[in-house]
């Protein structure tokens, strides 16, 4: 009995780790920020369930550098973790470290964010272009579509663009932001299901550190 329940958790374990979960961590992000974002009063005080920020959208932008640190460490971790590969090898945590800085700089460095519909269409360019390396890494990979994944990406972009031009004020710049969002959570749920247990711990991080022991260890030899 024990040796059947330490398999089944060693197989549990084993499918986990073939999950893509910095993708996972970035598509729960997108969908909860969309949907926190879509009931929180633009005027403020509290909106839906009581748990909205009192200063409306400027209370959102104040939360932005909190986010970026969680994602950035979450990410970054999540990517260690992960056994199916890195998107297009060192991106993933290139992502997360520009996640990790600007919310670090802007949390001890403030600069002014004050313009709603510009601030997240900024967070909406920089999410198309994480899907559109996910996209390139299907391609690779040769899994999914990857023009869908691609399109994906474009639709973020070309609603993002529309957001930094903030024509009808507050009220359509959250709308645009929501939607933003939601457009990029897919594209990630996209990337991590068709990605899912695509590659192996020889295009992780480690695969560096093992290349170079490698060189290290031939050198010796060489040596001797």
């Amino acid at each position: 009995m024990r040796k059947q329940t330490r398999a089944r958790l060693d197989a549990i374990k084993e499918q986990l780790l073939l999950v893509k979960w910095n993708l996972v961590i970035m598509a729960a992000f997108c969908f909860g920020m969309a949907a926190y974002n879509y009931v929180t009063p633009s005027w403020g005080g509290l909106g839906m369930f009581m748990i909205t920020p009192h200063d409306g959208l400027d209370g959102i932008l104040a939360m932005l550098p909190w986010c970026g640190i969680a994602l950035g460490v979450l990410t970054g971790i999540a990517s260690f973790v992960s056994r199916s590969g890195w998107v297009l090898s060192w991106v993933e945590i290139l992502m997360s470290l520009v996640m990790f800085v600007f919310g670090f700089w802007e949390l001890f460095f403030p600069y002014d964010i004050g313009v709603y519909s510009q601030t997240w269409a900024f967070v909406g360019i920089f999410l198309a272009f994480f899907i559109m390396f996910i996209a390139l890494h299907m391609d690779r990979e040769g899994v999914g579509h990857w023009f869908v994944e691609l399109c994906v990406a474009a639709a973020t972009w070309i609603v993002s663009f529309i957001n930094i031009m903030d024509f009808a004020g507050p009220a359509a710049s959250q709308g645009l932001t929501s939607l933003t969002l939601f457009i990029a959570a897919w594209g990630f749920v996209y990337g991590a299901v068709a990605l899912h247990g695509v590659g192996s711990l020889d295009e992780s991080i480690w695969a560096p550190v093992r290349a170079l022991r490698g060189r290290g260890k031939k050198r010796d030899a060489a040596a001797a």
